[in-house]
């Protein structure tokens, strides 16, 4: 999870860096207006190329953690179901044979009358 996060803000502080450093481009480089709308363009590209492979990794990055959650509690969940399942036969054994040994002990009390 910590992964995650620092990828998002990694991600924050280089849209941040990157529109600092647009704005100061802006106040200090002597261009022409078509000039600086070119620059603009090419950064937004750039960025917006960036933003949308930086997406692309975290959208698969936390595909593959969901589908690694999904297996293990499905995993669980068949465990848990077993094993009761086994406590249930268990203890369905238990009675039977508890109610034929009671079954038997009429017959030894009259047997020994």
């Amino acid at each position: 999870m910590s992964e995650e996060r620092g990828g998002f803000s990694g991600l924050v502080t280089f849209l941040t860096g990157v529109a600092i450093g647009a704005g100061l481009a802006l106040l200090y480089a002597p261009r022409t207006g078509e000039e600086t709308r070119k620059k603009l363009k090419d950064g937004y590209e750039k960025v917006s190329d960036d933003v949308k492979e930086n997406y692309e990794k975290f959208s698969k990055e936390a595909q593959k953690t969901i589908d690694s959650i999904k297996a293990t509690s499905d995993k669980a969940v068949t465990q848990i179901k077993s094993f009761i399942d086994g406590a249930k036969d268990g203890i369905k054994n238990e009675i039977k044979t508890e109610l034929a040994e009671e079954a038997k002990a009429p017959e030894k009390k009259k047997a020994a009358k």
